[in-house]
């Protein structure tokens, strides 16, 4: 048994072996292949690594004078707007223009029934012929009693000197008492005649006076009646649209009552506020004697306001001053409407136009210059919207001149010196939204 052990040990020791020594054999086959698989190939040569050329677009670009424009939104209102009101009490017969229907100055555009007012002035005319008769009746008096007053004199003086004559004879003791009492008595009562006759010839000029004045009253009350006639019918004060009509035919409208509202179209105008360091260049245009203009477009036509005037304050809780641009009489707006303006501003020398995707950090451009970029300080003058709707952004630099070439790509690797492959930029359309940021706000 110690024998069959023994012989069993010994062959397990001869299998380890043997495994030992193959895999020793297959090792040294794989690192001499190895050896002569290094030994035998190819030399590599090393690989250069080429520099990634950008491609690009650019413009040439030439400083220039050139006018920055901003963009506001304004209101179109009128300077004035007048709501006729009815200046008698009366009864709506006919209703001629409606809201919104244009209207020349003097147009009937309501009428009012004049039955009351015609009984007013028949009873006007009446008070007129009244007082105009009693004039003449005073004056007829008056007239004859300047005549009788010539013999109220000539017979006080006679009864003077019948007095004197009959006081020489008692004097002489040829009459009684009682006959010279007589001749006293019809004496006094003479001079009291005439006393009152001329006291009420003072009088007549204060009785023509009264009579002059109830004359004028009755013609202002006639004159009244006639304005009150023409009062029923409604006529415009100027040319433009009926902005509100209050009334319908059949109602009772008293004195005062609003009956409907006339906007002047001579008038128009567009209130927009703009920046107050922008009003103070405005101003100096318009002080200078030149003109400043703000553009738009409705319905695809092309309009241009006039700036007519700017405000003196800002108003609480308004960023900017109000500018006023005087719009056509006949446009096409409705009041009330919000308009887009675009205003150009004074000229600004040696300025380039370029798209806003041309800028970037606000504050840099790159030019091409051997095939490479190099970048370029700016300053942002303002921007520019052109008839066709194209967005620039209008920048300065002592650096730029003419003909530089300018990368006008959106590239967000842009630096000094990258390389890139510039081709001549075709005209572009703005990008989106672009149109609506400003730099002024």
């Amino acid at each position: 048994m110690n024998k069959q052990y023994y012989v069993g040990r010994t062959l397990a020791r001869f299998r380890y072996l043997g495994v030992k020594a193959a895999g020793g054999l297959v090792f040294g086959m794989l690192l001499i292949l190895s050896l002569l698989v290094i030994a035998t190939g190819p030399n590599a040569e090393p690989v250069e690594r080429a520099e990634r050329e950008w491609p690009v677009s650019y413009r040439e670009v030439s400083p220039a004078a050139l006018a920055p424009t901003i963009q506001v939104y304004g209101k179109l209102e009128t300077d004035q707007s007048a709501t006729l009101r009815a200046g008698i009490t009366a009864t709506v017969i006919q209703v001629l223009r409606r809201e919104g229907d244009w209207v020349e100055a003097g147009d009937t555009l309501l009428r009012l029934d004049d039955a009351e007012v015609m009984l007013a002035e028949q009873s006007a005319r009446a008070a007129l012929a009244r007082a105009e008769a009693a004039l003449r009746s005073i004056q007829n008096e008056h007239r004859l009693a300047r005549d009788l007053g010539l013999h109220h004199e000539t017979q006080a003086q006679l009864a003077r000197e019948k007095l004197q004559r009959f006081e020489s004879l008692h004097a002489k003791s040829m009459i009684a008492d009682a006959q010279l009492d007589d001749v006293r008595h019809e004496a006094t009562e003479r001079a009291m005649l005439l006393a009152q006759h001329q006291s009420r010839l003072l009088d007549f000029p204060n009785q023509e006076q009264q009579a002059e004045a109830a004359i004028a009253e009755a013609a202002a009350r006639l004159g009244q009646a006639e304005l009150d006639r023409q009062h029923t019918d409604i006529r415009a004060p100027f040319a433009g649209r009926v902005t509100a009509l209050t009334v319908a035919t059949g109602d009772r409208v008293s004195a005062g009552s609003p009956l409907l509202s006339v906007a002047d179209y001579e008038g128009l105008q567009v209130r927009a506020p703009v920046p107050v360091d922008i009003a103070q260049r405005l101003r100096r245009t318009l002080d200078h004697g030149k003109s400043v203009v703000a553009a738009t477009t409705i319905a695809g036509e092309r309009l241009g306001f006039e700036l007519q005037g700017l405000a003196g304050q800002v108003k609480a809780g308004q960023s900017g001053i109000d500018a006023f641009f005087r719009v056509a009489p006949d446009s096409v707006m409705a009041l009330g409407s919000v308009v887009n303006l675009t205003i150009a501003l004074p000229e600004e020398a040696n300025v380039v136009a370029l798209p806003i995707h041309a800028v970037y950090d606000n504050n840099r451009v790159y030019r091409i210059t051997d095939n490479r970029l190099q970048a370029v300080e700016i300053e942002r003058v303002g921007e520019q919207l052109d008839d066709t709707g194209t967005y620039r952004v209008l920048v300065r630099s002592p650096a730029l001149g003419r003909g530089d070439q300018l990368l006008v790509s959106q590239l967000p690797t842009a630096m000094s010196g990258l390389l890139v492959k510039p081709t001549l930029a075709e005209s572009a359309q703005p990008p989106a939204l672009a149109g609506q940021w400003s730099s002024w706000q």
